[in-house]
């Protein structure tokens, strides 16, 4: 069962639902906040994803061994572009 909220939107903001109503793209403007809820969750799921992958990641160096000194960025850098 859908709940009754009452939400403030700036001008714009109010504008923009009126124009895609307006224009046929959406029913109302419960229509136009559904979908942008919908967008938000796909997005914060996306990022979970990607910081749970990261998290794996970073666990599975941690787990590689023990850390080895590196030449410096600079250096890499510069070896780099000697070669090109």
């Amino acid at each position: 069962m859908a709940q009754s909220s009452s939400i403030s939107l700036t001008s714009e903001q109010q504008a923009l639902v009126d124009e895609l109503v307006r224009t046929g793209r959406f029913a109302g403007a419960n229509d136009v906040v559904a979908t942008g809820l919908r967008l938000l969750e796909d997005r914060e799921n996306q990022a979970a994803a990607f910081v749970s992958a990261l998290e794996d990641e970073v666990e599975l160096g941690l787990r590689s061994g023990e850390a080895a000194p590196m030449e410096p960025a600079s250096t890499l850098l510069a070896s780099f572009r000697a070669r090109t």
